[in-house]
Parts: structure tokens; C-alpha cells; sequence
């Protein structure tokens, strides 16, 4: 069974129509689900547990990266065994604000309807920011950020930089255990590049925001993570850097 997430955002009245022609297609598909609005009575994550407890299978976010990200946290942080079970879809609103779909190839609203049938299914592995996760990347562009790099050594910040932490989450060889995340920093001065197990961010000014999408307050540790999840893809995915940018 199929459960379709709608994001608060897409209740306003300007996407009727646009609602009214995913469903008219979702039906000739024969891909007709539990319709769910989020709003005042019904938040995400409540919606993710109630679903996950009922024993749906496959949650669609339809929505925007927010909504794909949010969708992905409530999942793995479900304290039930079955949410190893969970298929995530995602059916984009308004593309621009839609990267995590247009990386794993779907690039339009009429795309993702014959996707969802095509049912190709990959799976991500996740980075940890936190109790919080992210398929791509988080980011960070402040002053007087302090970076500890596998309890190893530190670096201090005191210049505007772009700290970039990057995940590339697609399980296209074997699982190991040195799985690291890359790490960039760039100001006026230049960039430095490192690969890290275990990174501490600290910051008292700013948020680090993960897939473009969700802030979080630092401090912050950041390392890859043992969680997967399972995503119906289109064929022609992206690179996470055309994606994610």
C-alpha cells in the first residue's frame, strides 16, 4: 500500500490543479494510495509512525527537499524494526526546490508518477549529523567555526568560510567499514580538502544546513552512518554535485 505524504505548504489553493492531475494520473497508474495532509492536525512525524505502525510499506513525500528529508529522519529514527521495511517515493513540487529528486532522477512532476510504477529501487546509505540524517550534504558559511577532525587535531575559523561536509550515499560497491565523508573548506584564501570519520562543528552563530533543506545547531558531530534506506529512483540519476549545489 502506498501512502502520500502532502507537505502543509502545498495546501494552498494555487496547486488544486496541480494536486488534481497527480491524482488523475496516480489513478490511471493504478498507483492509488492513503492521501495525507499535513497541517494544525497532523504533522510529519506522527504521520510517519502511524503509517509505519499500520504496516504501510511505501511512503511517498510529496512536497520538497524539506519535505523528502523530514520524510527520511522520522523514518529512521522510528523506534520499530519495520522501518527497515519502508520505501521512500518522492513526487517534487516546484523543482527548484527539489535536488535530492532531480539527483536520483526525477526531473519533473509527470516523471515521478511513471517512476513510482517503474519501481526501481535503490539504496542510500545515510551520514549522521547528530540524531538527525542526510543523503548529500550539509553546509555551513559563518565566522569563528572550530572543526575537530577524528579527535585528532582542530582548526579554527576566524575568517568567513564555506564548510562543506559531503556524503555520497549511493551503494554502488561492496560496505566498509573505513567509509569516510569528505570535507571541504573554502574562503578567500583558498580551500582545503579532507577525508574524516568522526567531525565535530562548532559554531555559536550559525546553523549547518543539511541537503539544503534542515537546520541544525551546532555543536555538531557529523560521521557516516550504519542507516540505509531504500528510494525508488528514475534511471538517469545525477551526480549529487549537479543535484546538490
Amino acid at each position: 500500500m502506498y501512502a502520500y505524504i502532502y507537505d502543509d505548504f502545498i495546501n494552498q489553493g494555487k496547486f488544486g490543479k496541480l494536486l488534481y492531475q497527480i491524482e488523475k494520473r496516480l489513478t490511471d497508474l493504478n498507483l492509488n494510495g492513503k492521501i495525507i495532509r499535513l497541517g494544525v492536525s497532523k504533522n510529519i512525524k506522527s504521520a510517519v509512525d502511524d503509517e509505519i505502525r499500520q504496516g504501510t510499506r511505501t511512503i511517498v513525500a510529496v512536497g520538497n527537499d524539506k519535505t523528502v528529508s523530514q520524510v527520511i529522519n522520522h523514518v529512521l529514527n522510528n523506534r520499530s524494526d519495520d522501518r527497515h521495511q519502508v520505501t521512500l517515493g518522492i513526487i517534487p513540487i516546484n523543482l527548484k526546490e527539489n535536488k535530492i529528486a532531480t539527483a536520483i532522477g526525477i526531473k519533473s512532476i509527470e516523471a515521478a508518477c511513471e517512476i513510482l510504477l517503474a519501481r526501481r529501487l535503490e539504496i542510500f546509505q545515510l551520514a549522521q549529523i547528530n540524531q538527525d540524517f542526510f543523503l548529500f550534504k550539509a553546509a555551513l558559511n559563518a565566522t569563528d567555526t572550530i572543526l575537530e577532525i577524528d579527535h585528532n587535531f582542530i582548526i579554527q575559523n576566524l575568517k568567513p568560510a564555506l564548510v562543506e561536509i559531503t556524503n555520497c550515499p549511493f551503494l554502488s560497491a561492496p560496505e566498509t567499514p573505513d567509509r569516510k565523508l569528505k570535507l571541504r573548506i573554502y574562503n578567500k584564501e583558498g580551500e582545503s580538502m579532507f577525508s574524516f570519520k568522526d567531525l565535530l562543528v562548532v559554531n555559536k552563530n550559525a546553523a549547518i544546513i543539511t541537503d539544503d533543506s534542515l537546520a541544525v545547531q551546532p555543536p555538531a558531530k557529523i560521521r557516516p552512518s550504519l542507516e540505509k534506506i531504500r528510494i525508488i529512483v528514475g534511471k538517469e540519476r545525477s551526480s549529487w554535485q549537479a543535484g546538490l549545489t
